[in-house]
């Protein structure tokens, strides 16, 4: 994790851009279904919901990808289509030369999960305060 905020801090630029999207797409969900629903607070906090989790869930998703979980779908699919169109199946190597390779090249990259993971967790504050509204107006 350490390395992980190392690279957070060297691609500074990137990642506020990937942050500043990422609430973006999160405000896009919330106004989406808070004017297609009524424009109630309980479309206003439904939204908020919506567009939280979505961008959390999507931000654990990049982590997922970052610690290698989809590489032998990956693997699997390039070996298959290889096969498939007559190019050269070992083209790739193995799966353990593969995984290296795409570790490497992980580690190097300038994309940081933990960004998106950042606006995920400042959107649930955001709907934690509208849920406290929307009871206290009750």
């Amino acid at each position: 994790m350490k390395r992980a905020f190392e690279q957070f801090k060297k691609y500074w630029l990137v990642n506020l851009i990937t942050f500043l999207l990422s609430l973006v797409v999160g405000a896009i969900i919330f106004c989406i279904m808070f004017f297609l629903r009524g424009r109630t607070l309980l479309s206003a906090v439904d939204g908020a919901a919506l567009g939280a989790i979505s961008v959390l869930f999507l931000g654990l998703l990049f982590w997922m990808h970052h610690l290698g979980a989809f590489d032998t779908f990956v693997f699997g699919f390039k070996q298959l289509g290889s096969m498939l169109f007559a190019k050269d199946a070992r083209r790739d190597g193995s799966y353990a030369e593969y995984r290296e390779r795409k570790t490497e090249s992980r580690n190097n990259s300038s994309f940081n999960f933990i960004a998106v993971i950042f606006a995920g967790l400042l959107l649930c504050v955001a709907l934690l305060v509208l849920e406290i509204v929307y009871h206290a107006s009750l």
